[in-house]
């Protein structure tokens, strides 16, 4: 008899997964997701670009370099892999081939990261190569903002995300061992030894195993007894707004800037089949979706004065065909989450923030092998919720330090550093104020209410965005009456 796998998820993850895993003998897949809530899919709005140097900091540390070790397997997995959804889905799936990763002197980081992406590359023997900024093809910046450094990394490719999906879509409607219903689930939980999966309109389907692979909306479909059960952390999302234009200038190859801000700098992905480019991304964390959907002017503010001055300043007379939100899922200390949960037969594949559309076929091979249906291409899953480790992250100086160097850099864009050393003054003096508020919120019994405040915060998001939301939850506080902050947080 055949087992059947339900995949709860309809973006990159979930797709990437069902398609693993109906290439599988002696399976069935279930695929639960609304067709209608791919509007707010991260994977349709991404830009897709499949970046392992590009996506390191300056700052990376043992735990990070766990997961770029991680994105650079997946990187070089990814070839056999899309030929093969183009060979089963007879449809086309664009790829923009290399990226330049420009650093200027607004990104405080810019040339750590830079000089860092080319020592990883050195050592891993991938092609990474100094270019002056003048041979970078579509690359046109304000003189006052033209980059210092530019790196060619030949490997770090770019997908159309939108093709990359609809392939699988594609491939997905040929298989017999494949059914997709058209709904959100929402309860899965345990009957026996196998699961129960109750839909939107009260019906329920059995499946023998259940693989949540649904974005920052996971854990929606546990009870949250169920969910701790498992040990799965809390999900929050960082926002991303990007656009498409048209009448763009032509540009040959991914650009991008190193990691900042909180975000993933500015970059610019061509279109080739439309003649457009894609211009992305912001960043911005919260855990509701529906309070977010909107995007707010200042975003696309940001957005294209950065794309603007310091990619090509022809960009300014192209015209916006597209606005894209997405909201990509982030975990615990920014770790994904992947493979077996302390619940038999519930597996998660999440977490993924910015790397989902490159991590996802060689996540979806970690699901398969989990499920015992193949051997993993990946020997030892760093994203493992059963492995205690995964749980331990950052401490409370490191976090703070890296948040409040990027809280200063995101206060003076755009296009307003602060003078003299103010800008290193400054995160000094941010920075103990937070060390104070944590330190002596520590040494009281439970602490004050900013104390106690902060700390929550940082529990139940332990990642430098969240300096990010304090800034503002700390000052719109300071503008409300009397009324205390644990009061508010109970309200």
């Amino acid at each position: 008899m055949k087992r059947n796998i339900m995949v709860i998820g309809g973006g990159v993850i979930g797709l990437t997964v069902a398609l693993e895993l109906t290439e599988q003998s002696g399976v069935n897949v279930i695929h639960a997701f609304p067709k209608a809530g791919d509007a707010l899919s991260a994977s349709r709005a991404a830009g897709a670009m499949l970046g392992a140097f590009g996506e390191l900091s300056a700052d990376d540390g043992p735990e990070e370099m766990e997961e770029f070790d991680f994105r650079l397997a997946a990187q070089r997995y990814y070839p056999a892999w899309l030929a093969r959804l183009r060979d089963l889905s007879e449809t086309r799936v664009s790829q923009i081939e290399g990226t330049v990763i420009i650093a200027n002197n607004l990104g405080a980081r810019d040339r750590d990261g830079i000089r860092r992406m080319h020592d990883e590359a050195a050592l891993r023997g991938e092609p990474a190569e100094w270019i002056e900024p003048g041979d970078v093809p579509g690359l046109r910046p304000s003189p006052v903002q033209a980059p210092s450094l530019c790196l060619y990394l030949k490997n770090e490719h770019a997908v159309h995300s939108g093709e990359l999906l609809d392939a699988m879509a594609q491939a997905l409607a040929r298989r017999a061992n494949y059914r997709h219903l058209d709904t959100t689930v929402t309860q899965a939980r345990p009957q026996g030894a196998s699961w129960s999966a109750k839909l939107a309109d009260g019906s329920a389907v059995a499946a023998d195993a259940v693989v949540i692979a649904n974005g920052s909306k996971s854990l929606e479909c546990l009870e949250p007894s169920l969910a701790r059960e498992a040990a799965l952390p809390a999900l929050s999302f960082g926002k991303g707004v990007s656009c498409l234009i048209s009448g763009a200038p032509a540009v040959a190859h991914t650009i991008r800037t190193p990691n900042r801000t909180f975000a993933c700098g500015i970059h610019v992905v061509p279109r080739p089949e439309s003649g457009g480019l894609y211009v992305g991304a912001t960043n911005f964390t919260g855990v509701d979706e529906e309070a977010e959907a909107k995007v707010q002017p200042g975003e696309l503010h940001g957005l294209f004065d950065e794309a603007i001055h310091q990619i090509n300043t022809d960009i300014r007379t192209s015209r916006i065909e597209q606005i894209r939100v997405g909201f990509r899922p982030i975990a615990a200390f920014k770790r994904p989450l992947v493979g077996k949960t302390r619940v038999p037969n519930l597996l998660i594949a999440t977490g993924t923030y910015r790397n989902g559309v490159l991590m996802a076929p060689l996540v979806a091979a970690m699901i398969a092998a989990d499920l015992g249906l193949r051997a993993s291409p990946y020997v030892d899953n760093p994203f493992s919720v059963t492995d205690k480790q995964t749980h331990q992250g950052w401490d409370v100086d490191r976090l703070l330090d890296v948040g409040v160097r990027d809280l200063v850099a995101f206060l003076q864009e755009p296009r307003s550093p602060l003078p003299y050393s103010r800008a290193r003054e400054l995160e000094d003096y941010v920075r103990s104020l937070l060390q104070a508020a944590v330190r002596n919120g520590e040494e009281k019994a439970g602490g004050d209410s900013l104390h106690a405040m902060i700390q929550a915060r940082l529990k139940e998001a332990p990642f430098n965005e969240t300096v990010h939301k304090l800034f503002y939850e700390i000052g719109e506080q300071s503008r409300r009456p009397a009324t205390t902050l644990v009061e508010t947080e109970k309200a």
